[in-house]
């Protein structure tokens, strides 16, 4: 079977929560890096904007972790969906005020730091362990069922609307992906972050702290590549039905992933997964027309498929074998580390950008960076 069985209450409220905020997240999410660049004409500019959010992210990470520990999880879920909403009215104001380009990734920061920790810690002590796989590839995969929907309404809504309207859409969207997260009561184990916990962590899973910069991959899915599929395709709605298709292959493929995370090692298949990924990265020079960009897409989505899975599924793995304390600390470590190596990874973009103006070596060295992925270990 490719769906989990005998999900507890828990999991499906997460899966429908998942779903609406994942729709009200795609509507905009290939559109954010394509308006800073329609700002400024610039790819350093769109860069900068992410190097401030993971920034922020780092510093906010740990307040948002001890809020769900003392609050609980939903109730920092929900405080994360106000500052998205606060992001993306900043976001949209800052071609009315230059100055909320520092302001708006503050926000961004905040949603990610209250949301991220309570969400990675909920799923790492409520999933089951035999099927963790399976239940990580469906959560998975109904994200990428939202992100097959969002870009195409997105992109007409936006060609015939423009921008403020569909970030009001998915702010109210936001809202009600909260809904099914208070079906049930916000139980859960009373715990208490802290730094020596997180130290703790950090002491035994040293090599973990570099396998997550393998989320450079994921920046340049935020940052660059949506802008580089822009250039080559100057219609939103264009961009989201390049979007959607990719996504749904992708879509198809991570419900497999995640049974064969559960069947078989999951550290081998991160490791043969990340190399596949990393190359379709490197190899990204190739996609210079709409049918090659299209094939890469689709290709970089599945691959991103295949490596996703199995490393949240070990991550969570990890988070879950100790009990509430460790599992927030663990997520804060999982989350820090994948800051740090994002940072690193936009400042180096932006120093290639600026040294030859070739963003196929950007892509490239994120390529090489996606590869981490197979240093991560239980």
């Amino acid at each position: 079977m490719y769906f989990s069985r005998s999900i507890n209450r828990e999991v499906k409220e997460i899966y429908w929560h998942n779903f609406l905020a994942s729709f009200a997240s795609a509507l905009v999410f290939i559109f954010e890096p394509i308006y800073l660049y329609t700002l400024s004409s610039s790819l350093i500019y769109v860069l900068w904007f992410y190097v401030q959010i993971y920034v922020w992210y780092a510093v906010f990470i740990s307040f948002g972790a001890k809020f769900a520990s003392k609050f609980g999880y939903k109730h920092s879920i929900l405080l994360s969906n106000i500052f998205y909403v606060i992001y993306w009215v900043t976001l949209y104001f800052i071609k009315a005020e230059s100055a909320l380009f520092y302001i708006a990734p503050m926000f961004f920061a905040l949603q990610k730091s209250f949301f991220w920790p309570a969400f990675d810690a909920d799923m790492s002590l409520n999933d089951q362990k035999r099927q963790r796989g399976r239940e990580v590839g469906v959560l998975f995969s109904t994200q990428e069922l939202a992100f097959i929907i969002g870009p195409l309404l997105g992109g007409f809504l936006l060609s015939a609307f423009g921008f403020l309207p569909l970030f009001v859409l998915a702010g109210v969207l936001t809202f009600v992906s909260v809904i099914p997260l208070f079906q049930s009561r916000d139980i859960f184990d009373r715990h208490e972050f802290r730094v020596k916990n997180l130290w703790q962590v950090i002491k035994t899973h040293k090599r973990n702290f570099f396998a997550y910069w393998g989320y450079a991959e994921d920046l340049m899915s935020q940052s660059l590549w949506p802008v580089y599929i822009f250039l080559f395709v100057p219609a939103f709605s264009g961009v989201g039905a390049v979007n959607a298709v990719a996504m749904l292959i992708a879509t198809v493929v991570m419900l497999y992933i995640g049974k064969r995370s559960d069947l078989g090692n999951k550290q081998h298949l991160i490791e043969i997964s990340s190399i596949a990924y990393g190359v379709s990265w490197m190899l990204r020079f190739l996609a210079r027309m709409v049918p090659a960009i299209l094939v890469f897409d689709a290709l970089s989505k599945t691959l991103k498929a295949m490596v996703t899975v199995p490393v949240i599924a070990l991550s969570y793995e990890n988070a879950g074998s100790k009990g509430p304390d460790h599992a927030i600390a663990y997520s804060v470590f999982y989350e820090f580390s994948l800051a740090v190596g994002k940072v690193f990874t936009a400042l180096a973009a932006i120093y290639i950008l600026s040294a030859t103006n070739n963003i196929y070596l950007v892509f490239g060295f994120a390529g090489i960076l996606t590869m981490f992925y197979g240093l991560l270990r239980k």
